[in-house]
């Protein structure tokens, strides 16, 4: 992992931006075939997971070019659960993970279609072309949804959610520790947490307290730069034996590729690895704490206010 040291963005992004142009060569999304797609449900989930993983990275240059990359730490839990997700799926049966795949997806749009319904009312959704019969023959089909969604439950033997939780997962994949280490910095990112506001505020007792800390900011960038490029590389290797049926193809020329692809590795590979916390949130430096002041009242105040040094 790297040392806490302030990051130098602009070098790591101008890699990353290599890298994504090589894996762009190296992963093409294109469409599927239709009857292929359907009869494994799995392809079309990695035609997807790729497309928006490449996006996610596509929008993290954007953003950290704006000087706004530290929102990017919100795409890292969806990384994560998509690699969760097709780590455990692809090695299932191909009937099981059919099954699975389809009533996930049936469940998730009768939801949002009776939740709209819930709550602009009969009168709207018609304006909007859906017949009240319609309507009325997908709230009887989620009965019958949530019962194969249970009846799949109890063949996989996950406790309690409808669906199994990012963490079963995790366990049934070995992937505990990743999960536990990248879950905690990337919910933080998605909900409210007081735990996230208060890392995000600076200063002294007796002083200003800043929320808009460049440092801080900067180093959650490098953050997102140093994962997501990762997460992709791993969801990608995860879902190899789908790219082809899935509409994903590869170079004309791959041994032009390679050397391209080798160079941009090594490009990233010349960054640290980037820690979830950095020790000035704690108040500590290479040379000790920066405050032993404490508030008998308040202990924890100083060590997560004062100010990062540069």
């Amino acid at each position: 992992m790297a040392v806490n040291e302030n990051p130098d963005v602009e070098a790591r992004l101008a890699a990353v931006e290599a890298w994504i142009a090589a894996q762009k060569q190296t992963f093409v999304i294109g469409d599927l075939s239709w009857d292929t797609a359907w009869s494994d449900l799995r392809r079309i989930a990695v035609n997807c997971i790729l497309r928006r993983q490449f996006e996610a990275l596509d929008a993290t240059v954007v953003l950290a070019k704006a000087g706004l990359g530290h929102l990017a730490v919100g795409f890292v839990r969806p990384a994560l659960d998509e690699l969760l997700w097709m780590l455990w799926v692809k090695d299932l049966p191909q009937q099981d993970a059919q099954d699975l795949l389809s009533a996930m997806g049936r469940s998730d749009g009768i939801r949002s279609l009776l939740a709209q319904r819930a709550f602009v009312g009969d009168d709207v959704m018609q304006e909007l072309w859906y017949p009240v019969v319609f309507l009325d023959a997908q709230e009887q089909q989620q009965t019958s949804v949530k019962d194969e969604l249970k009846r799949i439950r109890q063949q996989f033997n996950w406790s309690g959610n409808q669906l199994p939780s990012a963490s079963w997962l995790a366990e049934q994949t070995g992937h505990k520790d990743l999960y536990d280490y990248l879950h905690s910095a990337a919910s933080r990112a998605l909900h409210f947490s007081m735990g996230e506001v208060m890392r995000n505020a600076w200063g002294e007792p007796g002083g200003r307290l800043v929320t808009l800390q460049p440092e801080f900011r900067a180093y959650r960038t490098d953050f997102a730069l140093d994962h997501l490029p990762a997460l992709f590389l791993q969801t990608a290797i995860a879902c190899e034996d789908f790219l082809e049926d899935a509409g994903i193809t590869g170079p004309d020329d791959e041994e032009a590729l390679e050397k391209q692809v080798l160079a941009a590795a090594k490009g990233l590979g010349n960054f640290g690895r980037v820690p979830l916390v950095h020790a000035h949130e704690w108040n500590l430096t290479p040379t000790g704490p920066l405050s032993l002041r404490r508030s008998p009242e308040h202990p924890e105040h100083d060590r997560l206010q004062d100010q990062p040094t540069d």
